[in-house]
């Protein structure tokens, strides 16, 4: 047994099974527990070896390992602040002390926000955790964390072209074109503010948002209708490479103290940035596009994401509404004849026959 003193701590020198040399130290004078401690050690390796379990990894490995494999995630920083919050109450634990009900615990009692931002803590331990199982072989299985926001409402805020208006007389100028251009394409925040004159086709009305700056990874084509070529023509010259400036330099943000006080001053609440791209899908919706054409102006990945919008047109759903055709009488003949010969409003769909009946199976009129 190879155990020696230094400084007056006991340090463990061993040979593990597969040939490899491990010198740690015990942390103890006691040479009984430094014993306890080498005999310990040794049994570990060789389940390691012989029996293939798998080394306990701590959070902290897979924290730093994370944060060096997804530095290029657009959601980085978020993933920096979040994996902070945890850090600091799972620090030195090892990912098989790490379960289902310890993750609800911290988060029932320290997350005080809805149940879609806590998802969002929840959705990182369990990406890390995968990861961790599927290509990094440190676990074999990943708990099954619990999902706040299941069944609830997708929130879907939008204004009115009125409130648009409101908002835009209240906006400095710059912040106004942005507005405006955001309104006509349904472009992000990021898209709308890094788009770049190399882009544009002005001839052919369209813009290019490339694969690496898209949500879902996959670049999109975006047509140019007559409200966002305007802004673009007031744009030109501003600047050499970015469409939208501020006294000559690019915007790095559209969600400023001036969006803020505009929404105050223009009396409209509850609305992010984020929401004037809910407002654009929402008004084409109403005008009656198709939610196949919405997915694909908007770059959603999922039709999932378009059906939010569903409800907000019921014009091809019309003509199916008009087949029902039943006329029950009610009440005296007399007063079902006048009923049937007066002056019903109907559907521009209906059939141009006047008067209703009923059909029934076999064909015979009522």
């Amino acid at each position: 047994m190879a155990l020696w003193k230094r400084a007056g701590i006991y340090t463990v020198d061993i040979t593990a099974p597969d040939g490899s040399r491990i010198r740690r130290s015990t942390g103890t004078t006691d040479r009984t527990k430094a014993k306890e401690y080498h005999d310990r050690l040794k049994a570990e390796l060789w389940d390691l070896a012989r029996l293939k379990h798998k080394p306990l990894r701590s959070w902290d490995e897979a924290a730093v390992r994370w944060l060096k494999e997804k530095a290029h995630k657009k959601s980085y920083r978020d993933d920096v602040q979040r994996i902070r919050w945890w850090t600091g109450h799972l620090r030195g634990r090892t990912l098989d002390q790490i379960d289902r009900s310890m993750i609800d615990g911290l988060v029932t009692k320290h997350v005080h926000a809805s149940d879609r931002t806590k998802d969002l803590y929840v959705a990182l331990i369990r990406a890390m955790f995968r990861r961790a199982m599927r290509e990094w072989e440190w676990i074999d299985q990943v708990p099954a964390f619990k999902t706040y926001s299941r069944g609830g409402k997708i929130r879907v805020r939008w204004i009115t072209e009125e409130q648009a208006e409101r908002l835009l007389r209240e906006l400095p100028e710059h912040q106004r074109e942005v507005v405006v251009f955001a309104l006509s394409t349904g472009l992000r925040q990021g898209n709308v503010l890094g788009l770049t004159w190399d882009r544009i086709q002005l001839a052919r009305r369209m813009a290019r948002i490339e694969h690496g700056d898209t949500k879902n990874e996959e670049a999109i084509g975006i047509p140019l209708n007559d409200l966002a070529m305007a802004v673009l023509q007031r744009q030109r010259g501003k600047h050499e490479d970015y469409v939208f400036t501020y006294r000559g330099e690019p915007l790095r943000s559209a969600n400023t103290r001036a969006w803020r006080k505009a929404l105050a001053r223009s009396g409209i609440t509850n609305f992010r940035w984020h929401d004037l791209r809910h407002t654009w899908a929402s008004w084409l919706r109403q005008n009656d596009v198709p939610t196949w054409v919405l997915q694909e102006l908007g770059g959603w990945k999922s039709e999932t994401m378009v059906r939010r919008y569903a409800h907000l047109s019921v014009k091809h759903l019309q003509p199916y509404a008009d087949q029902l055709i039943f006329a029950p009488k009610i009440g005296s003949p007399g007063k079902a004849q006048e009923a049937a010969e007066g002056d019903d409003t109907k559907s521009p769909t209906s059939p141009p026959e006047r008067g209703l009946r009923v059909v029934t199976r076999n064909g015979l009129r009522c």
